[in-house]
């Protein structure tokens, strides 16, 4: 931010939001980062975010607007006879349409901060922008409803709540089974089994689901199968169940207790996400600083912009399953 070329190059390598003016007279609102003597360490407690571009399909884009083309279907083999002519088939193709949004971040700091605190004040909140773009993300990814919160994007559970009863991946727990303390072992089989053959040949398919699903649902049918488990003969959490690793998100379902109810809504999806959805990057993270902003109160704008767009196109129809499945609660 200060032309320092050390911070510049932190800022290139790491990532997230502080909506707030930030000043050491307030304690809250930077205070506390400049007391006489203080340890030159800041103790962020984070939740894990930013599992959605980290496993889906990210394409740079070129222009404000992209289409893909994608497979629809295939050529068909059949067998012939001797002189007979062969049977004619086509491939098919659709596309998959991006348009880059933009989404900010804004925040202030005094010049008094930016001059006493012990740490560069800049460089965390760029690290604050950073955070708070891939908790947008992750939020658009998985639960967007279409509307401007969430640019206009349609997250994947939106598609199988929206699709229960009539979308053949969104796949119903047993009878009663609506919530995490009756989710058992046939439930999730019964995920596994729906998905595609070509995702398992072709694809990595994986569990997504919350911190609290993790704990009250895959940990403990691990914990009551039996035997040394990894984690036992490792000494550290192995996060996979059945062989296919498990990937945590806060965006997924989590409710605050195991007995909450969650009826015809998407607790835990499994299935390949660099198949199912395409991220369209138009521009990554850029910051950029203004002592002009705020002149008079003599404040620095601190400004973060990335131009970005989620298509979830293969999740599947009426009939067949897409490359990734969703277990709802029934």
């Amino acid at each position: 931010m200060f032309d320092n070329e050390k911070a510049a190059q932190w800022c290139k390598d790491n990532g997230v939001l502080i909506q707030k003016a930030q000043s050491e007279g307030i304690n809250s609102a930077g205070g506390f980062l400049v007391p006489t003597e203080f340890t030159q360490a800041i103790i962020d407690l984070r939740e894990e975010f930013g599992t959605f571009r980290q496993s889906c399909q990210v394409v740079p884009m070129g222009s404000d607007a992209m289409t893909i083309p994608r497979r629809a279907g295939g050529l068909t083999a059949y067998f012939v006879g001797e002189g007979v002519a062969a049977t004619e088939s086509s491939k098919q193709w659709d596309q998959v349409s991006l348009a880059a949004k933009k989404m900010a971040v804004l925040a202030k700091m005094s010049t008094e901060l930016a001059d006493d605190a012990v740490i560069s004040i800049a460089d965390d909140l760029a690290s604050e922008i950073a955070y708070a773009f891939a908790v947008k993300e992750d939020a658009c990814g998985w639960n967007g409803d279409g509307t401007s919160t969430y640019g206009g994007m349609t997250g994947l559970r939106t598609i199988f709540n929206a699709g229960v009863g009539s979308l053949a991946g969104a796949v119903d727990a047993a009878s009663g089974h609506d919530t995490m303390a009756e989710l058992d072992a046939t439930d999730l089989a019964a995920v596994q089994g729906k998905l595609p053959q070509y995702v398992y040949d072709r694809g990595r398919p994986a569990w997504f689901c919350s911190q609290t699903m993790w704990a009250n649902v895959f940990e403990r049918l691990i914990g009551a199968s039996g035997g040394v488990t990894k984690d036992q003969a490792s000494g550290r959490t192995i996060r996979e169940y059945n062989g296919y690793p498990v990937y945590i998100t806060a965006s997924m379902l989590a409710p605050a207790a195991t007995t909450t109810d969650a009826s015809d809504v998407a607790m835990i999806l499994f299935g390949d996400l660099n198949m199912s959805v395409t991220m369209g990057d138009r521009r990554g993270m850029t910051i950029s600083r203004s002592t002009e902003y705020k002149f008079a109160e003599d404040q620095i704008a601190i400004k973060g912009t990335e131009r970005f767009d989620i298509n979830c196109h293969n999740t599947g129809d009426t009939t067949t399953a897409g490359s990734i499945v969703a277990l709802m609660g029934e």
